[in-house]
Parts: structure tokens; sequence; C-alpha cells
């Protein structure tokens, strides 16, 4: 039996080891690109500590805000209509970011099985960040629960993660 404890102890120090060196290198990727997505990612991380439902709600907005400041950073809003990579001419102005890092996830990756998992990720992020914008335009935002708070946190780290471990790979 504490030899299982022991086994599963360490499985978890791995676990919050990589988790960790994740976020490191999300934060450290755009604190030396992005001061906007650098200070939008720390207060985020300021308020994920909290059980308040009102402190949960603000880090939802937060999270929110910072998928956007990534979406200006990957692909800055565009004055005209644009010509998506799906041959769909769409607006990709300051309102549209998740419509902006769909685009930039489609034409800057190869198409490939890496690729594609990065596309699910974003296609869950933008599903969640849609329900966001629902719930934050009817004013209902204080409802919220841990659960989906830190579901929110954690699938925002892990996509911008994935896309700096792929914008890496391309530049090397």
């Amino acid at each position: 039996f504490a030899i299982q404890v022991e086994r599963q102890l360490l499985a978890q120090e791995k676990t919050v080891s990589f988790l960790s060196a994740a976020q490191n290198d999300v934060q450290n990727y755009f604190k030396s690109r992005s001061h906007d997505v650098y200070e939008k990612l720390q207060k985020a991380n300021q308020l994920i500590d909290s059980n308040d439902k009102e402190t949960l709600a603000l880090l939802l907005t937060q999270v929110r805000r910072s998928i956007k400041a990534a979406a200006d950073y990957f692909y800055p809003e565009q004055q005209r209509k644009v010509l998506c990579s799906d041959g769909v001419e769409r607006n990709l102005g300051d309102e549209q970011y998740l419509n902006r890092l769909e685009e930039f996830v489609r034409t800057s990756f190869h198409r490939s099985t890496s690729r594609d998992l990065l596309r699910a990720e974003l296609d869950h992020l933008l599903v969640f960040a849609r329900r966001l914008n629902d719930i934050a335009s009817k004013g209902v935002h204080s409802d919220v629960s841990l659960f989906e708070a830190k579901q929110g946190f954690l699938g925002l780290y892990m996509f911008l993660y994935n896309v700096i471990q792929r914008l890496e790979i391309k530049e090397g």
C-alpha cells in the first residue's frame, strides 16, 4: 500500500511540475513579446485561488480579456473584410477576436495531426469563450462555479502553451 501511495505522489509531482513549467513558458513568452497579454495573464493568476463567487466571475472576465489580448497579439484587428482561409469573407475587427484567433491557427500552421489537435483545442476554447460572452452580456456572470473558472483558466494556458510550442518549432 505504501509503495502505491508513493507512486501516486510521484505521479502527482510530475503533473504539477509539467503544469507549472507550461504556465512559466506561456508567461515568459508573453513577458518578452506582449506586455498586454502578460499583464492580463498575471491578473488571472492572482484571482485563481479564490472561492468567492464574485472573484471567480472576475477571473472568467480576465480569462476572456486574456483570450482577446492573445488574439490581438497573434492576429491584429483588420479594418476591412478579409478573405479567410476557408474561402469566406469576414470582418476581423476588434470585436471579432475569436474569429481572428481561429484564422491565425488555420493560416499559421501546416495541415498536420498536430495542427488538427490544436484546432480541436481551439474549438473547445472558442465554445467556452462564446459562452462567457453570452453570460457576460446577460449580466449573470456572478453565477460562476469554481469548476468553470478553473476550466477556463487551464484551457487558456494549455491552448497558449501548445500554440507557443508550435511557433517555436516552426521558427527553429
